[in-house]
């Protein structure tokens, strides 16, 4: 478990320092808004696989009442594309290391962060230029459903720290 949250730690402050560099020259630009999705993306599906690793170790080696589909996400990611994953791997995460609250992946934040996946494939596989484009809707909420997740997995490690130190 130490290597795998070591990994998790380390990981993490390498893309949150790129995200940090790009934060710091943010504009409204669409080259910066296209530069801004896939590395948002790096970063939670980092995050996400981090946590994933750390929370098989875990299954492994506690009983613990977690849903099917989370235990198979855990068992092997391969079989899930990057949104199950995710919101599969923060689940069992809460779960596992019980921690409250869990995220609520019932309200408009879960929609708005999944877009930032669809889109950061759009750009990495673009068909035609409209493809290439984040208009100021999308962008907004792009921008809130990134903010949302991301703060799961910082509220996750905050709840866990915070568990642990008492």
């Amino acid at each position: 478990m130490d290597a795998a949250f070591a990994n998790y730690l380390l990981l993490s402050k390498i893309l949150h320092a790129d995200m940090t560099a790009l934060l710091d020259n943010e504009s409204n630009t669409q080259h910066w808004r296209r530069n801004f999705i896939p590395s948002s993306a790096a970063l939670i599906e980092g995050e996400a696989h981090c946590l994933r690793e750390m929370c098989a170790i875990s299954f492994e080696c506690a009983a613990h009442e977690i849903a099917k589909k989370e235990a198979d996400v855990l068992r092997s990611e391969k079989d899930f594309g990057a949104e199950d994953r995710i919101k599969l791997t923060l689940r069992a995460a809460y779960k596992l290391f019980e921690l409250a609250p869990a995220p609520n992946f019932g309200g408009n934040e879960w929609p708005r962060a999944q877009r930032v996946l669809h889109k950061r494939h759009l750009l990495m596989h673009p068909k035609t230029p409209i493809d290439l484009e984040v208009p100021d809707d999308l962008w907004n909420e792009i921008r809130d459903g990134v903010t949302w997740l991301t703060e799961q997995f910082f509220n996750f490690l905050f709840l866990l720290k915070q568990k642990h130190d008492g």
